[in-house]
């Protein structure tokens, strides 16, 4: 499917809000802007792991790297793995940065590499992180993380991001269509309530594969009795312009777009049609959506989980990404084979 997009302008406010005047630390990058993180030392950690198929090792490298980026509680996190063997691993996928690739070639123009921006009272810690392939292979690795996850941290400038417990939040008749969906909330939701007089903190979130750059940032603006919702995707790179997209999560908030108050059979329709679709010609654009506060429930935003696959380089590639939105609905990488 072809569609055409508005170019997005650069968000000025959101720039200063993430993107510190100073030089990055190569936390903050990805191997787009520097190459790719090094073997280990200072704050960088790394460690070859091996999978196990038909009495074969399938060598990988992980590395990670933390920094905080000058600003109160926010720090950025780096994500890279590399096939460092000789054969194709099928199959890859790492839950902690949100990374699956369909066929896991041989080399550094194969990593990946992803970076995030989030606030955390708690510093990260080296813990570990399982890596799946093939069908059922796992590896044992470590990386930086922030344990909880959440994104937020109270105290800070920002809105607070706090972690409830769907069952509990959400009504019974949003419960029972999840259910009927088969939407499985595997962790609490990352619930901001509108009663707190702060900022909402801008998320931003930065992959790259082969030859493509694929970043996403999202933010709420608030104006009086209305709340909108915007995510700004762009793709670059030498590999972008033949790339096609399945962005399914975002096209459906976008076509909430004028609905007035979050409707959820609505929104899971309209994902369910989006993912068999693939976008091409693909640049940047904004997916928005304007809702009054009055229509949200319990006067409260969600962030959420969503995937964005990437068809490139005879390839397939299915990123999990967070944006701001109205429904508490969260889709995993699981969602890319759908």
């Amino acid at each position: 499917m072809r569609m055409r997009y508005l170019p997005v302008s650069v968000l000025l406010l959101m720039a200063c809000a993430v993107a510190p005047a100073i030089a990055q630390p190569a936390a903050c990058l990805t191997k787009t802007d520097d190459g790719g993180l090094l073997g280990s030392g200072g704050t960088i950690v790394s460690y070859k792991k091996e999978f196990y198929e038909s009495s074969k090792a399938f060598p990988v490298q992980t590395y990670s790297d933390q920094a905080p980026t000058g600003k109160t509680a926010e720090f950025c996190l780096r994500y890279e793995i590399e096939n460092i063997g000789q054969d194709h691993i099928q199959n890859l996928y790492w839950g902690l940065p949100g990374i699956f690739v369909k066929d896991f070639r041989p080399g550094a123009a194969d990593r990946q590499s992803r970076s995030s921006q989030l606030l955390s009272t708690q510093d990260p810690e080296e813990l570990p992180t399982l890596l799946n392939a093939f069908t059922k292979k796992e590896a044992v690795s470590k990386a930086w993380m922030v344990e909880n996850q959440t994104a937020q941290a109270a105290g800070t400038q920002f809105a607070e991001v706090m972690p409830v417990d769907g069952n509990q939040f959400l009504p019974a008749d949003v419960r029972l269509v999840l259910e009927a969906n088969s939407i499985l909330q595997r962790r609490p939701l990352l619930v901001v309530k509108l009663d707190q007089d702060k900022p909402i903190y801008p998320v931003r979130e930065t992959v790259s594969g082969q030859g493509f750059n694929l970043e996403v940032n999202s933010r709420v603006l608030r104006d009086g009795d209305s709340v909108s919702f915007q995510t700004d995707v762009s793709l670059n790179g030498e590999g972008a312009g033949k790339a096609r997209l399945s962005m399914p999560a975002l096209q459906a908030l976008e076509d909430a777009r004028g609905a007035g108050s979050p409707d959820y059979e609505s929104y899971l329709r309209s994902v369910e049609k989006q993912g068999a679709e693939l976008t091409s010609d693909f640049k940047e654009h904004r997916f928005s959506t304007t809702m009054s506060r009055k229509s949200l429930l319990q006067d409260a935003l969600f962030l959420s989980e969503h995937v964005i696959k990437v068809q490139a380089n005879d390839n397939e590639y299915c990123y999990r990404f967070q944006s701001y939105t109205p429904f508490a609905v969260d889709f995993d990488l699981d969602r890319c084979s759908q």
